[in-house]
């Protein structure tokens, strides 16, 4: 009986798998429709995304600024570095989005208003 369920769930599986790999993402689904509104405002939406995680990371370098009691084997001036080194990433990668987001902008077609 154990053996009959699993024989009757290999394909099940399967096509599950089958259809996961053949699936498109949004993004995926706007650069194949030449949607460069939606990609426009999916880039945006990311860059507002990463901007509030490089604040995160700043806020954390603040705290480790703050209470400087060592961590461990790292110094709290090495902890806050971290942090903003990782905050500066985040920050260098939300201008990357924005810049994509004006460039799908001025892709639009003409006479489109966003």
């Amino acid at each position: 009986m154990l053996n009959a369920r699993w024989v009757s769930m290999v394909p099940a599986v399967g096509l599950l798998l089958v259809l996961y790999g053949c699936a498109e993402t949004s993004t995926q689904r706007m650069i194949n429709a030449n949607d460069h509104n939606g990609l426009a405002e999916y880039y945006t939406q990311q860059a507002q995304e990463l901007r509030e995680k490089a604040k995160q990371w700043e806020f954390t370098a603040e705290y480790y600024d703050k209470h400087s009691e060592p961590h461990g084997k790292t110094e709290p001036a090495q902890h806050a570095a971290h942090c903003r080194a990782i905050a500066e990433n985040y920050v260098k990668a939300a201008d990357e989005a924005d810049a994509l987001a004006q460039e799908h902008r001025a892709m639009r077609p003409h006479g489109m208003i966003q």
